[in-house]
């Protein structure tokens, strides 16, 4: 799949090159790179979420008492049903393209961490999801998809998120294993949504406010050090209350040959996960089970994560 042997060689290449270390203990800015897809399981067909590609900058902000770290993401993520070439009039997850540019704005201290977010994009034609798929899939000398012009369509989205993790004292008093209770809310016209979930996280582990675990491996206390060592596991059930989700149910904006979907109200996901951080790199693998999303879904989907960062 060449896609995907570029994607190895870039990172490759990076992980090989000699780069010189600073002689500073602090690194402010990184650049991240997010591949999600099913086939990274080895699964025999392309289904419900079946790829994502995200690119994010970070970099920390001045201030003596929190880590505080502006992001910049852009990303695409496509949505199919199953068995695309075997049944092109079934659907039991509508066809989505998604593509947005998202801020987020993180504070991590001693006792708690927040994060919000706003992004902007677009859900259908101009996500530009058909084509990406078609063309990967020409390049692989595999079948063409079809069915793109049945997706759903929002032309303009706006959603709003925003995330507190408690840092627990008694819940983290050995050096080796933390757990971090997780509050999400989002609210627009992409995901209308609550979530609760729990990391739970085994290895070297930075404190809370400068770990690769909340992408904080960046900062400017001066009494921190982002060059040391992070090796860890870890296990994330979270459970979500679904209001609204534009990716299966679209907008008023769907045309005639839409078919859309309508959400389930409870899905619960689990990620199982290791990162990896030395000096200017961080590297993440996880493994991701989430029943269905979608009511008329077939099966319950898996998929994997990797990303690779670049700290300096």
């Amino acid at each position: 799949m060449k896609y995907f042997w570029w994607i190895g060689v870039f990172c490759c290449w990076f992980t090989t090159s000699p780069a010189q270390d600073s002689s500073k203990n602090l690194f402010h800015h990184s650049f991240s790179i997010t591949t999600d897809n099913d086939a990274y399981l080895l699964q025999s067909n392309d289904k419900y979420y079946t790829n994502g590609l995200y690119f994010q900058f970070n970099f920390a902000a001045n201030n003596k008492t929190a880590t505080i770290i502006h992001g910049i993401e852009a990303g695409q993520a496509l949505y199919t049903p199953r068995l695309l070439t075997y049944y092109p009039d079934s659907a039991d997850r509508p066809y989505c393209g998604y593509l947005f540019i998202q801020y987020k704005h993180t504070r991590l201290q001693t006792k708690y961490g927040l994060q919000w977010n706003a992004t902007i994009g677009t859900i259908g034609n101009n996500s530009l999801g058909q084509n990406f798929q078609n063309g990967l899939h020409h390049t692989l000398g595999i079948y063409p998809v079809n069915d793109w012009y049945k997706q759903v369509q929002v032309p303009i989205t706006l959603n709003a998120g925003l995330r507190y993790t408690p840092f627990i004292t008694a819940l983290a008093q050995e050096k080796s294993a933390k757990i971090v209770p997780v509050i999400e809310l989002n609210a627009g016209n992409v995901y209308t949504n609550a979530k609760l979930g729990m990391m739970l996280v085994w290895g070297i582990y930075h404190h809370n406010e400068t770990s690769a675990l909340w992408d904080a491996d960046i900062s400017r206390l001066s009494n921190n050090n982002t060059h040391s060592f992070e090796w860890f596991v870890y296990f994330y059930p979270i459970l979500t209350l679904q209001g609204y989700n534009a990716t299966i149910q679209g907008s008023n904006s769907n045309t005639a040959t839409t078919i859309a979907g309508t959400p389930e109200l409870w899905v619960y996901q689990q990620s199982w996960g290791m990162v990896f951080a030395k000096k200017r790199w961080m590297s993440k693998a996880e493994i991701i089970y989430q029943t269905k999303e979608c009511t008329t879904q077939y099966l319950p989907q898996r998929y994997a994560s990797l990303q690779l960062a670049y700290r300096f």
